[in-house]
């Protein structure tokens, strides 16, 4: 098994496939991960060979959100000075080709905001979708809170992000967030037959309608005022307290402040 934390392949012409490969801590987003990525994403932005972009993880985890042992480590100035996250919003944004993500299992927290910063989300007809990050006293801080919002409305996006519960798989489609739903196993398959319809079209037009699509998007967006609350939510004694009841694996004693 490769030990590259993002495996990078072409199955066929004009393909370029990211496969996250952090297996024993579920995919999540480290920043060495994190880095090694959004390198992985500018290399397929700029060769010309690359029409479009793939991005997954395993069979049982897309991602399981941010690393818990970092955030562990970052109180609210820190976070604000590394302007935690925002390299991934930055690096993904950035990108004008069309990324796919091919979501098999489970996709929580900033594993399911870095699928919603793709293009189109195909899964598993037994995946889970999830921002659960107020279970440890935090909230979304790479734009799940907006961009969740405008898939699925203020209400849906209360209930999922309040909550804290994963929706299902059929759930996610239904609300408008999943384009296609496949049998467990064949996800990636199957993204690579759409993946090779869109590399066969105009690189030119897909770019400039992904662009004016995701322009129109951002008018009603505020990611920065999102992202300075979730540095906030750094600096509580709840994120603390959370974070400590989660590696400890115990229910947290909220102390509201």
């Amino acid at each position: 098994m490769s030990d590259e934390l993002v495996i990078a392949t072409t199955p066929a012409q004009g393909i370029r496939v990211l496969a996250l490969n952090r297996p024993a801590k579920r995919n999540a987003l480290s920043q060495t991960l994190i880095t090694a990525l959004l390198e992985h994403l500018r290399q397929a932005s700029q060769d010309d060979g690359v029409r479009v972009i793939v991005l997954t993880g395993s069979q049982t985890f897309f991602c399981a959100g941010a690393d818990i042992s970092e955030i562990s480590e970052l109180d609210a100035e820190a976070a604000r000075g590394r302007r935690y996250l925002a390299d991934l919003c930055t690096g993904m944004r950035s990108v004008r080709k069309p990324v796919l993500a091919a979501v098999e299992g489970m996709a929580l927290g900033g594993g399911f905001e870095v699928a919603m910063m793709c293009d189109l989300i195909f899964a598993a007809s037994n995946s889970r979708f999830g921002l659960p990050e107020v279970t440890i006293g935090l909230l979304p801080g790479a734009g799940g809170t907006q961009r969740l919002t405008s898939a699925v409305g203020k209400f849906k996006a209360m209930q999922m992000i309040l909550l804290g519960r994963p929706i299902s798989a059929e759930e996610a489609r239904s609300a408008g967030l999943v384009a296609e739903l496949y049998e467990s196993g064949t996800v990636l398959d199957k993204v690579l037959e759409t993946a090779s319809t869109l590399a066969a079209l105009s690189p030119t037009a897909l770019s400039l309608a992904k662009e004016a699509i995701c322009r129109s998007d951002d008018l009603g967006c505020d990611h920065e005022f999102e992202r300075s609350l979730y540095y906030f939510a750094f600096g509580t004694k709840d994120k603390e307290e959370g974070v400590k009841a989660f590696l400890e694996k115990r229910p947290p004693n909220w102390q509201s402040r």
